[in-house]
């Protein structure tokens, strides 16, 4: 063992000593031989990274609606998915969504992604977005104090008393006053619809301050999850669900089972049955790929992780709320699902592969072979430019052998020295220089010969 460190040492020196220098010198000077070659593929692969863009250009911001909203939560999980695959994700959370969508088409804002619930918003008024599918499902609440309400129409019923319907311009707000003229038409902004955030409404219904409110999120959001467990709140049902979805497609049925929220009082004591809203993830139509890459990813990771009440639930990310056209990207992740690639590379990485596979496997199937046609017929042509001069060479010997006069040799000499230095300006491909050598040398061997031949002659 001491030995073979020995040698590695003393071979380490000698190196150092001696050979160093001389492979940096070749290395300079390989470097200096190929410098066009070098400029020129430096060009191409600007040009190449220009065009594709293999780094997202911009930091990337999500609009989030209230905190510890649906939105809020699943944004957060988005975010932490971000940042262990090595991406940046700010997230801002806003007084409800629309204000998120508006911030998301307008140029002068940062946000470049935002979640949106269905049903309130179409690709007409937001040309410049596309959708990433939906993410999530947000069921549509009311909660009321006091006895027990049976009725087939919740909006009715509620149309004259004390109902918070959420903060204007929220989701909430709007598909309330939808919902609200679906049945009653004409009926709009009453003074008894109370514009409220989520967390006052909720503050003023358990002090008996309103009658009802209407809340748009997750059951998992902290009011909801808060009021559903509260004894003294009650939970609408909403008998004509389908007919509500005939007429609103956006919207879905979703069902609390009895006895799912405390088995042991059993609350509810009957199914109630709900309408839902899903969350969609809108974002710019030229967000970078890998960043819809991650997205999409985000949502399935998070969709995985998460304990689902709603059976209906389980099966996201989807392409559910056909308001806005799917993005390439989205298109491809739910048509063939999520590639190998992801599996084993960086997200960047993995979606710069799948966004150019097309150009690489031309690349592969035709770039490549005519390269090796064109280099083909550059070695043929060396080949073709040698042989012509190998020919005239062994015509120029075979002539000198039948010369009869001094003169006769001496043209045929100046033909041969012709040869010569056609030869020497000749480009021959680097792999032939060694039959250029042996050309050179067959000159200079038959200018000997013929020039003894001549001594023959006086």
């Amino acid at each position: 063992m001491i030995k073979q460190l020995e040698s590695i040492n003393a071979f380490m020196r000698n190196y150092l000593r001696y050979d160093l220098k001389r492979e940096l010198a070749a290395w300079l000077k390989i470097g200096q031989y190929y410098l066009p070659v070098l400029i020129v593929a430096a060009i191409a692969i600007g040009t190449t990274l220009f065009f594709i863009k293999p780094f997202p250009d911009q930091s990337t911001y999500l609009a989030m609606g209230q905190s510890g909203s649906l939105s809020d939560q699943t944004g957060r999980a988005f975010a932490e998915y971000f940042r262990k695959h090595g991406l940046d994700l700010t997230i801002e959370n806003m007084a409800g969504l629309d204000s998120g969508l508006q911030l998301l088409e307008s140029n002068d804002s940062k946000i470049n992604a935002s979640f949106v619930t269905s049903g309130t918003a179409t690709r007409d008024n937001y040309p410049n977005l596309v959708s990433l599918g939906s993410v999530q499902v947000a069921p549509l609440w009311l909660f009321y104090r006091g006895d027990k309400v049976v009725t087939d129409d919740p909006f009715e019923y509620y149309k004259d008393k004390q109902i918070s319907i959420g903060a204007e311009g929220t989701v909430t707000n709007k598909l309330f006053l939808r919902l609200m003229e679906l049945n009653n038409p004409g009926t709009g902004i009453q003074k008894n619809f109370l514009q409220l955030t989520h967390a006052e409404a909720a503050e003023q219904l358990r002090k008996g301050k309103i009658d009802a409110m209407f809340i748009v999120d997750g059951i998992n959001s902290k009011v909801v999850e808060s009021l559903i467990h509260d004894p003294e709140i009650r939970l609408m049902n909403f008998p004509l669900a389908d007919a509500y979805i005939k007429n609103l497609p956006s919207l879905q049925k979703v069902v609390v089972p009895r006895a799912s929220i405390e088995i042991a009082q059993i609350r509810p004591n009957a199914d109630i049955t709900l309408l839902a809203a899903s969350v969609n993830l809108l974002v710019e139509k030229s967000l970078h790929s890998s960043i819809q890459w991650a997205f999409l990813l985000a949502a399935k990771d998070a969709n995985l992780k998460t304990e689902h009440f709603f059976s209906s639930s389980a099966s996201y990310p989807k392409y559910q709320d056909k308001s806005f056209p799917l993005s390439e990207i989205a298109d491809r992740f739910y048509t063939t699902g999520t590639p190998a690639l992801f599996n084993y590379l960086p997200i960047w990485f993995a979606a710069l592969i799948e966004n150019i596979w097309v150009e690489l496997l031309a690349f592969f199937l035709v770039i490549l072979p005519v390269a090796k046609k064109v280099f083909g017929f550059r070695t043929f042509t060396s080949k073709r430019l040698l042989a012509r001069l190998f020919w005239e060479l062994r015509y120029l010997e075979d002539e000198a052998l039948n010369c009869k006069s001094k003169s006769e040799l001496e043209q045929v000499i100046a033909r041969l020295q012709e040869l010569e230095a056609t030869a020497a300006e000749t480009w021959i491909e680097d792999q032939d220089l060694r039959f250029y050598f042996n050309l050179s040398k067959g000159v200079s061997s038959s200018i000997q010969a013929v020039k003894k031949q001549m001594e023959q002659y006086p």
